[in-house]
């Protein structure tokens, strides 16, 4: 099995150094960056978070096409975005970045694409209208020009070479419901969803992709998924820790969708949202917010947080990798809380999950090969 780390694109550069070398260290396959124009905290209630330690604005974030130009002159592992959207950026555009990353960085590019999130297009301008239709057709595009080097009248055309010495850019599309499955299977080099709460309802959307794969006569794509990862003594001490600094609970108002709230006797406070979609974090009332964060459950937060040591955090991978997982993107979110701190004090903690992920990948080729 794979292991991709996420490279956090905050600002000061010194945090994408230190993640660097912590990929490195452990023996990364691969480097992501995600694309957000604002972060998933309220700014006002941030500060409360131990991750206010290391990065002093939720909000600055580097474009990640840049980041990966930069980080491509300290590294030969793929870099690549986990993801952009169809919106903001026009596929010819999106099309002659990917392929000159695909040159300018020595492992090669992944580009992860995705049909958007309200947070980062409505409080900037953007349409948020029909974007599966429009990540259909920017797809079509892309696909054709990364193929073939043209647009689909022929007239439009790149004439940077389509291959370098590591091969040709790969697509990943995040996929979760049966259109972008579809065009996933249709599409994409490789598969990168962030919302898979249970192993068989991974295993069921990784089948739809890799029958739309067949029927468009493609390879079945590579199977990822995007984990937010915070390591720690063990799941009880995280608990606790969580209790002590409880603005960082509202990682749930991000991750979790209003149906989840509901089972917890919770009404979420962005109302009926579908979480990463649609919630705008900085729209929300801060007070209420404030007095909200201590009665959020941590249970809640972990449904898709995996929280706990080595140990515990692979058990709950485990099941994803008989799944067919084979390329967990992993965003390290420790010291969330605990700041600094603790941050350091887990500083082996991601070579050993990474071992046992490595491990468990090992285990699975094994026995398909009997």
């Amino acid at each position: 099995m794979k292991i991709g780390i996420v490279v956090p694109p905050f600002y000061p550069p010194a945090l994408i150094d230190m993640t660097l070398d912590a990929a490195h260290a452990i023996g990364a396959d691969s480097l992501w960056a995600f694309d957000h124009m604002l972060g998933v905290f309220h700014p006002e209630l941030y500060g409360e978070t131990g991750l206010a330690e290391l990065v002093p604005d939720p909000d600055g974030l580097f474009d990640p096409f840049c980041l990966c130009a930069w980080a491509a002159r300290s590294t030969r592992l793929p870099l690549g975005i986990a993801v952009t959207d169809s919106i903001r950026r026009a596929a010819p555009d999106v099309a002659r970045a990917a392929l000159s990353l695909q040159h300018l960085c020595p492992g090669g590019f992944n580009l992860g694409v995705g049909s958007g999130e309200a947070e980062n297009l409505l409080p900037f301008g953007y349409s948020f209208d029909r974007p599966v239709a429009r990540t259909e057709r920017f797809l079509q595009t892309l696909r054709q020009l990364l193929d073939v080097g043209t647009m689909p009248d022929g007239l439009g055309r790149l004439g940077l070479p389509l291959e370098s010495a590591t091969g040709r850019p790969k697509v990943w599309v995040a996929a979760h419901k049966p259109r972008m499955l579809r065009l996933t299977g249709q599409y994409a080099d490789g598969w990168l969803p962030v919302d898979a709460p249970s192993p068989d309802g991974y295993r069921t959307m990784k089948s739809a992709v890799a029958d739309h794969a067949s029927a468009a006569g493609r390879p079945e794509p590579e199977s990822g998924l995007f984990l937010f990862v915070l390591l720690g003594e063990s799941r009880d001490r995280i608990r606790e820790m969580f209790e002590a600094q409880p603005m960082a609970k509202l990682l749930a108002l991000w991750m979790s969708p209003a149906p989840d709230w509901a089972r917890y006797g919770l009404d979420s406070p962005a109302g009926n949202s579908r979480a990463y979609i649609d919630v705008i974090p900085h729209a929300l009332d801060p007070a209420a917010l404030r007095d909200l964060a201590p009665r959020i459950p941590f249970e809640l937060v972990e449904e898709y947080l995996l929280a706990g040591n080595a140990e515990e955090v692979a058990q709950r991978l485990r099941p994803y990798a008989d799944a067919g997982l084979q390329h967990p993107v992993i965003m390290n979110l420790t010291g969330l809380v605990g700041g600094v701190e603790e941050a350091v004090a887990r500083g082996t903690d991601l070579a050993a999950l990474g071992q046992l992920v490595r491990t468990m990948g090992a285990s699975e080729a094994l026995l398909a090969g009997r």
